[in-house]
């Protein structure tokens, strides 16, 4: 399983109930720079965050990116509630590792009070 902290005003909330499914991809280091500036802009609700990107589909249909290190898939099993935040335990189903010879990216912020 995974345990992921989701802020409550962050769009991915909403599609994070217990049941649903969901892919989450691990970018690689050297290879992460253009695909942190596609997520991390701002989109209007509702918008496609993987539009204009070359997709895959995992076995439940959800969007992998073919240039990530790997990606997983999972199922929500469990929501708390957590002061500003939803902490979220998924059962990972499938997965799969895309490159073997990369490692993954790590994005480091400079203060935790906004992110």
């Amino acid at each position: 399983g995974i345990t992921i902290a989701v802020a409550k005003d962050r769009a991915v909330e909403s599609l994070l109930h217990c049941g649903d499914i969901f892919a989450i991809n691990v970018l690689a280091a050297g290879k992460h720079t253009q695909l942190m500036r596609q997520f991390l802009k701002k989109f209007p609700p509702g918008a496609n965050r993987f539009e204009g990107l070359t997709l895959e589909m995992s076995p439940s249909n959800q969007p992998i990116l073919p240039s990530a290190l790997a990606w997983l898939e999972g199922c929500v099993r469990e929501r708390m509630e957590c002061g500003d935040h939803w902490l979220v335990y998924a059962e990972i189903k499938c997965g799969a590792l895309l490159d073997n010879q990369g490692v993954p990216a790590v994005h480091h912020r400079q203060t935790g009070a906004n992110y």
